[in-house]
């Protein structure tokens, strides 16, 4: 298919949630777009219009644009690379536990942009999470190449919410832009002016800062959440009016109740691997972030504490039936990755416990590939026979579970809501213990 137009062609460089959403909205918004993507099958699916995860609107909009004819997908190749005016990087760039950077993808990509002699260019901007210093090292892997050293190359990290991915490129909290020299960031400030507000408000700043506003942000979301976790723990220990507590910190306007909620801890693909992104000694001295430990370690123990509560109750765990209602990172979504839910469940296997999980957004799916847990296709085939059952996700739907209905599935009455969704007066009307 050909895309002639005037404007930027512009190469987006993986199909997940920020590279769908960035290339999407950019061809929303007149662009022509190609994005590039190593899954076969993936390219297939959303030519089709279908996303391999569950984002509403971004749906919505990926089948406008293809019909439109405004964006493009394939598989990787280097003449895609070199005939691009802006490549946008998006690609999975560090392992999530080990904080190790995955460079091989970025080898090859450096090769292939820089080996190619253009009249003009190209500006590359990285979307993808790195280590602190890492847009040093790329341009490092770029200068080892004939034309390398001519590469624009921009750190512009995303800061979107999973559910809200295309909700969150389309209306931008801030725009961070880092560069090593001014002149790199004006073609993408250019570009950004031509599809968002003037009010948006803009950082433009060097490589190392851009990369270390990225991190600490999602390390200070972190650690809030570690905060109100522990809050809440000590409160369900004392049997104090969990909500009250935090109500009454956080209308403290210096506070603020957003992204203040209690639940079983944070978790996606985010949150626990920039806390290990942000300690990374790839590229940076030995500096330690302590609230980064601190944060992952209180998630940690969230788990472990609720799992003492179930054997203060239950005595071994070996051998019995657990429910768990969502496995889900977080409501409304379908993405299991780092969920503290399916962690949970992980530990619960270790004692001998039999876990059987309801997912609502993954009804298709036979097994969770995180500790090959089998999904139950119905909410009662989950329960039955349960000897607790446990709020996983805080999933709307769940909310409106009827007590009377589970008391008569259940072989024990005895639940766990860490989030608060359960109308707990009714619950124990019915019976059930809370944990």
């Amino acid at each position: 298919m050909s895309l002639m137009t005037s404007r930027p062609s512009i190469l987006v460089v993986g199909a997940g949630y920020v590279g769908l959403a960035t290339a999407v909205f950019l061809a929303n918004k007149g662009y022509p777009i190609i994005v590039i993507e190593k899954n076969a099958y993936t390219v297939e699916s959303l030519c089709r219009g279908h996303l391999h995860f569950r984002e509403p609107l971004l749906q919505k909009k990926l089948r406008q644009v293809l019909k439109k004819r405004k964006l493009q997908l394939s598989r990787p190749s280097r003449e895609l690379y070199q005939n691009s005016q802006f490549i946008f990087i998006a690609i999975d760039s560090a392992n999530p536990v080990t904080g190790k950077m995955r460079m091989a993808d970025f080898e090859r990509i450096a090769r292939w942009i820089g080996d190619a002699k253009t009249k003009d260019p190209p500006t590359v901007v990285l979307k993808s999470t790195n280590v602190i210093g890492f847009a040093e090292k790329f341009q490092g892997l770029l200068n080892k190449t004939a034309y390398g050293n001519r590469v624009r190359l921009v750190v512009n990290p995303e800061f979107l919410r999973e559910g809200l991915a295309y909700e969150d490129t389309a209306h931008p909290w801030r725009i961070i832009i880092g560069v090593n020299e001014q002149k790199a960031a004006a073609r993408l400030l250019r570009l950004y002016g031509s599809v968002y507000s003037r009010s948006i408000p803009t950082v433009v700043t060097n490589w190392k800062s851009a990369e270390l506003i990225k991190l600490a942000s999602n390390v200070y979301l972190s650690h809030r959440l570690a905060f109100i976790h522990e809050i809440a723990d000590f409160a369900r220990n004392e049997d104090l009016d969990i909500e009250a507590v935090r109500q009454g910190i956080g209308l403290d306007p210096r506070i603020g109740l957003t992204y203040f909620e209690p639940g079983l801890g944070f978790g996606g693909s985010c949150l626990p691997k920039d806390c290990h992104l942000i300690n990374s000694h790839e590229a940076v001295s030995n500096f330690q972030f302590k609230t980064a430990h601190t944060a992952l370690e209180i998630n940690e123990r969230i788990l472990d504490t609720l799992i003492d509560r179930l054997r203060s109750k239950l005595g071994r765990l070996k051998g019995k039936k657990i429910a768990i209602l969502g496995a889900a990172f977080k409501p409304e979504v379908d993405d299991t990755r780092g969920s503290q839910a399916v962690k949970l469940a992980l530990k619960l296997k270790r004692r001998g416990a039999k876990v059987a999980f309801f997912e609502p957004y993954l009804k298709q799916t036979e097994k969770l590939a995180e500790g090959n847990f089998p999904l139950e296709d119905s909410l009662e085939t989950a329960l039955q026979g349960a000897s607790a059952v446990i709020i996983g996700t805080a999933h709307k739907q769940f909310r409106s579970v009827e007590p009377k209905h589970i008391a008569k599935l259940v072989k024990r009455r005895l639940v766990s809501d860490y989030f608060g969704i359960l109308n707990r007066t009714r619950w124990e009307k019915k019976g059930f213990e809370f944990i």
